[in-house]
């Protein structure tokens, strides 16, 4: 197994954007009740069968965020407009937070707070992917928590009010779920951009991605 030894964040470099092959993103499905139609009787003549909503119908993107099945419209398109939906849907609705979460929100806020959502999210999958891989710990708390692996320091009560932190919680979120493409698919290892740790040249290079360098 090998140990990181330096993956925080370079701060201040501009994030490059990937390119739109880079990014796909899983339409999220809007769900809406289908009403019951009434049983023909002799007053009532035969009708089809009501059509189920969809993402498409106005009527769904519109509803009110205090409607349980209101999810808007996300396209197909390869698109990072795509993922900021996703995230405000997240951050719109919150959730209450379990362990997994809040272990990987630490890590995205502190190793990327000043990257781009897609890179947030590559950073996220990073973590998620070491917990399948079966090389490291089957959690996400644990794989977070190795010696020497991710900055894992508290996050303040007044930061956890500010928007990166909520856009840290919703990428956490995203990656957990599998609820958007792998941003560099296979990732378990990334560094700064502008360091060159020596187990670097033992992997295959992905990406890089804003500020992080990717590796499988």
């Amino acid at each position: 197994m090998l140990v990181l030894s330096a993956l925080l964040v370079s701060r201040g470099l501009a994030a490059s954007a990937p390119t739109r092959g880079d990014i796909l993103v899983n339409a999220v499905k809007a769900e809406a009740p289908t009403p019951v139609a009434a049983p023909p009787t002799d007053a009532t003549p035969m009708t089809a069968p009501p059509v189920p909503a969809t993402a498409n119908d106005p009527i769904v993107a519109t509803r009110s965020l205090d409607d349980t099945h209101f999810q808007p419209p996300l396209s197909d398109t390869l698109s990072p407009e795509a993922l900021k939906r996703l995230v405000a849907l997240h951050t719109a609705r919150p959730q209450p937070m379990r362990p997994a979460v809040e272990c990987l929100a630490r890590t995205v806020y502190h190793e990327a707070a000043n990257q781009a959502l897609w890179g947030q999210l590559a950073v996220a999958q990073v973590v998620v992917n070491r917990t399948r891989s079966g090389a490291f710990p089957a959690s996400v708390c644990g794989v977070v928590g190795q010696p020497g692996q991710f900055s894992q320091g508290p996050v303040g009560l007044s930061a956890t009010l500010g928007r990166p932190w909520g856009a840290a919680v919703a990428i956490a979120t995203i990656a957990q779920a599998g609820e958007f493409r792998q941003i560099a698919p296979g990732a378990l290892f990334f560094h700064a951009a502008s360091m060159r740790p020596s187990w670097s040249g033992a992997h295959e290079r992905i990406a890089q991605i804003g500020d992080h360098i990717f590796y499988r």
